[in-house]
């Protein structure tokens, strides 16, 4: 029996005020629906919730509900439920969380995947672009309190990418991963970006100057900087893909 029923039936047992009883019962309900919540959305993983509802018969908002630990199903529910996320009732039910699933096991997907305190974020192929599945080669896990909290980035318009070429060394070099912001192109923040030059994806130091230009330089001192001004003929092939916000470095 779950520790938190058996504490529950524990003090409910030695209380004699009927009030008292209600509210330790309410608070070890809120607690158990919460849990149960978090269990249901780890098991739906990457999956659309509209997905999990249709495959039930309800309304999206009935799954949204029993995710945020909102509600409880009954019996027959609980069934149902727990076939349409291929599992069991007594692991939505079971006191211990499941651990987060294998990387590996999540669907593809174009934007970030959270799922009970894990972002999966995807690994895009170089020069495969951010916009078509086909260039995910897979989804890397992070921690959300990480993603959400540390990086305070609370959208999932997320990629990984691999850095190509020398400019940016000793920073960055050639096969280091660097996590990038998809909705932060319009470099209000100055630092390092990933842009496209050419067809060419590259990550750069960007700098705002007087004038609307835009200074592209690099670490690398062997690279020259060069300037991007919004007068330039419009053909030009640059675009800001969104600013880089962590990296994974590796040491020969």
């Amino acid at each position: 029996m779950d520790e938190k029923i058996v504490a529950y039936l524990h003090h409910a047992a030695a209380v004699q005020d009927k009030d008292e009883a209600k509210k330790l019962r309410a608070a070890a309900r809120d607690e158990f629906m919460h849990l149960f919540g978090e269990r249901c959305k780890l098991a739906r993983g990457p999956r659309p919730i509209e997905e999990v509802a249709s495959a039930v018969g309800v309304h999206r908002n009935t799954i949204w509900n029993l995710e945020r630990g909102a509600s409880l199903p009954d019996a027959f529910e609980l069934e149902v439920l727990a076939h349409a996320l291929e599992t069991t009732p007594a692991t939505l039910l079971e006191e211990a969380l499941p651990t987060a699933m294998p990387a590996g096991r999540v669907r593809k997907s174009l934007r970030a995947v959270e799922a009970s305190g894990v972002l999966y974020v995807p690994m895009f192929d170089p020069d495969s672009g951010f916009d078509s599945l086909d260039g995910v080669s897979g989804m890397r896990p992070f921690e959300s309190t990480m993603i959400r909290g540390e990086l305070r980035i609370d959208h999932d318009r997320l990629a990984m990418a691999r850095v190509e070429g020398a400019s940016m060394e000793p920073l960055l070099r050639p096969h280091d991963t660097v996590l990038i912001d998809l909705k932060d192109r319009d470099v209000k923040t100055e630092g390092v970006h990933m842009v496209r030059l050419d067809g060419a994806l590259l990550v750069k130091k960007l700098q705002r100057l007087p004038g609307k230009v835009l200074r592209v330089s690099s670490y690398n001192p062997s690279y020259e900087p060069f300037d991007v001004s919004g007068k330039d003929d419009a053909d030009r092939d640059f675009s800001v893909i969104g600013r880089v916000r962590w990296a994974g470095v590796s040491f020969n």
